[in-house]
Order: C-alpha cells, then structure tokens, then sequence
C-alpha cells in the first residue's frame, strides 16, 4: 500500500527534482507521514528535462530519496513519461505558479509535445532510460519501473498514435539496461496501447477511479493476464465514490497492490476535484467540502482521522497488532510505561484513542501480539505505590491506544 509522491513544496516534476528546488528534508518528513499508516512504496513521477541538464545529480538526487524511503523500510515505484497534462512543452527553471483552486494546473508532459509527436526525435531519449534503469538495476529499493503514464488516454494529447511508439521502444530501453525489478505501464482498456502494454509488462498496474462494482469487474479483467496485480491509482472522494473504506477492502481481498493518487495537499491541489479545471469551475471562494484526492494536511494530520484508521488496520495494524476479538481492533504497543496524559499525547501523534485494559479478558485480547512480546502491554500503572512498570494487565490497570 502506498500513494502517489509529489512534495507539497512542488507543483509539477520539474519542480520536485531540479536541484534549486529539490528539498530532501520536506521529502523525508513527509514520507515519514506515510510511515505510521504501514506505507510500503510511493509512486513517484520523473522527468527527463532534469536528467539531461545534470545526468549524475539527477541520479544522486534520486539515489537521496531511495536512502529516506529506505529508512522508513519503503521501495520507489518510478515513472518515466506522463503525457496526460497541461503543460506540454515545459522548460527548466522557474516553472509557473499554479492556478488557484485548480487540480493538476502546471504537471509537465514528459517528454514535451515537440519529441513525443516526432517519432525521429524519440531516440534522444533512449540514454535517459537506459542510464537510469542501469543505474539503479540491481537496487532493492525500487520495486519497479512504470515506463509510461496512461498513454493515449484522454488529456490533451488523446490517443496520439506517436505514444505508442515511444511505449514500445522506451520497454525495449528499459528491458536491454537488464533490471531485476519489473517493468510496468497502467492499462486502461480502451486505448490503442493495450496490446503493447500486455505484451510487456511483467505486472499488471491499472488506474481503477470507480465504485466497489466496477472495481471489481475490472480486477476480474486484469486476472486473466495471469501475472501479479497493482493498483497504481485509485482514490476520488465524492460522486465517484472511490474511498479507503470501500476500495482497500476489495484490494485486500483479491491479494492486489493498491496505490492511491495524492499525498500531503500542496501547490498540485489534488484536493479539489476534476472539474475544478475542465469545466471551468472555480472553487477559489467556495472551496468543496469534501477533498477530491490527497491524504494529509500540510503538518502530518490525516484530512480524515477515520481513513487513517482505516488504512492502519488493513495494512495490519503497523504500530502494534491487531485484537484477537476483533480484528477491526488494533492495540499500539511502547516500549516503555506510560502515564494517562503521556498515553493521550501519544494517541493523538499516532491517529488513535487512549483506552484502558482493566481485567484478564481484555488483557488476554492485548497480548494477542503475534511476536509474543510480554512487554508489548507495557502502559502498567502499580495501584501500590503509583511506579509504573511493564506488568501484567490482567490485574492492573493499563493505558493504551488503541484504533
């Protein structure tokens, strides 16, 4: 389980990788966000502009981000070429301000509109490819290459002919560089790629924005392919009624990856919703209610403490372990004692509630801990003489948070 990463701080790829505008402390403070909710893998879009103008610092700057997602014991599924956005032939420098209350206003084609529609230029690009696949080839930090965003989907270069070649040839740059990660690019079904996209894909990524029936059908169309499954984009809150609480379930049950678009709410403003751009709806006075995509507020708390809660238990409660009674239960474990106010402060850091186990029966529900950790229930308080101490529950009074 994962998200899509483009950090607050950038409106579009360029502005997320180019090295006066790359900043690996915010990338780290908010991948750690993902961290207590059990993220395993971002998705995270390149761009081959940056690559060019400084091939090695390029590669050093993602070799940074490799090392944080690392540190939080998560792999990078990137993305080499995007042609579903609005500026298509953008440049590198100071990119432009995005429009208010608009979704997506400057995200950068990748290539630009000038290559991509002349299939004699695709081959400038063959050395983007395979130094960066060769270079990270081996590394157990990236669990995979998507080689091709949606191509000929919609977006303003709808179902041009020249992304299927490029689609065809930047699979045979990528495969001829002999990467040990699999090679990816997210089927849609209704577009010219498909075949090329089946023909080469080692799995199987889809972008599923649907209710829980047509999620369903289409995981069912994506099995016949007989190769793994992951859902490289779902999540739009509101009349699409794609949501954690009625998607991830599904996802979990037919044993897929799933990756939702949007993480902390930024200069993309993947908050407001599709038709804050296409039909020319501004939400600039009276922004929607409800957000669109996106997880997080700037300062790390989840827009909906219930989703959070949600994706904890269904990536298996990764702060602590499930209850034996009830496995939409989850119990934090700490390592040390704590107080009733020390245990408030760390509930409300970790998205949860303080709770108390007051006798045998609840305490035997807590120390369900798979890893057998007597000290996992450790918030004791010693009704004697007030100390605190990693004791039994089951006769004393324990604080824990719970969610």
């Amino acid at each position: 389980m994962g998200t899509e990463l483009t950090v607050s701080s950038a409106a579009n790829q360029l502005e997320m990788w180019q090295a006066e505008t790359f900043d690996a402390n915010l990338i780290d403070k908010e991948i750690s966000y993902g961290s207590k909710l059990g993220f395993t893998v971002f998705r995270i879009f390149l761009h081959d502009l940056v690559y060019f103008h400084d091939p090695t610092g390029f590669k050093s700057r993602m070799n940074t981000v490799l090392n944080i997602l690392d540190k939080y014991k998560m792999k990078a599924l990137f993305v080499f070429f995007d042609s579903e956005n609005p500026v298509t032939n953008p440049t590198l420098g100071q990119q432009p301000k995005p429009l208010p209350a608009k979704c997506d206003s400057v995200y950068a084609y990748t290539p630009n509109m000038t290559i991509l529609n002349d299939p004699s230029k695709h081959e400038i690009l063959k050395p983007y490819i395979i130094d960066v696949v060769g270079t990270f080839a081996n590394d157990s930090r990236v669990l995979a290459w998507d080689v091709y965003n949606e191509p000929g989907f919609s977006g303003s270069d709808n179902r041009n002919p020249a992304q299927d070649i490029l689609l065809q040839l930047v699979f045979e740059w990528a495969r001829s560089a002999n990467p040990t990660q699999p090679l990816t690019s997210p089927v849609m079904f209704n577009t010219p790629a498909l075949p090329i996209q089946t023909n080469n894909s080692d799995v199987i990524s889809v972008h599923i924005y649907t209710d829980v029936a047509k999620f369903e059908k289409f995981i069912k169309t994506c099995q016949q392919y007989q190769r793994p499954i992951i859902v490289t984009e779902f999540l739009a809150r509101g009349p699409i009624s794609s949501y954690f609480s009625n998607i991830l379930p599904l996802g979990k049950q037919y044993n897929v990856g799933m990756i939702a678009w949007g993480h902390v709410v930024g200069k993309t403003e993947w908050n407001m919703p599709w038709d804050s751009w296409h039909n020319g709806i501004s939400y600039v006075e009276y922004p929607p209610t409800v957000w669109f995509q996106d997880i997080f507020r700037q300062d790390g708390e989840p827009y909906l403490r219930e989703e959070a809660q949600i994706v904890k238990r269904l990536n298996g409660c990764p702060l602590g372990y499930h209850s034996k009674v009830n496995n939409w239960t989850c119990y934090n474990a700490y390592d040390t004692p704590k107080s009733w106010a020390d245990v408030q402060a760390a509930c409300k850091s970790d998205w949860s509630y303080p709770v108390t186990i007051n006798n045998a029966f609840e305490n035997s529900d807590v120390k369900s801990n798979p890893t057998n950790d007597a000290n996992a229930n450790c918030v004791v308080l010693n009704s004697s003489d007030g100390s605190w101490s990693n004791q039994d529950c089951s006769t004393q009074r324990c604080y824990i948070c719970s969610y």
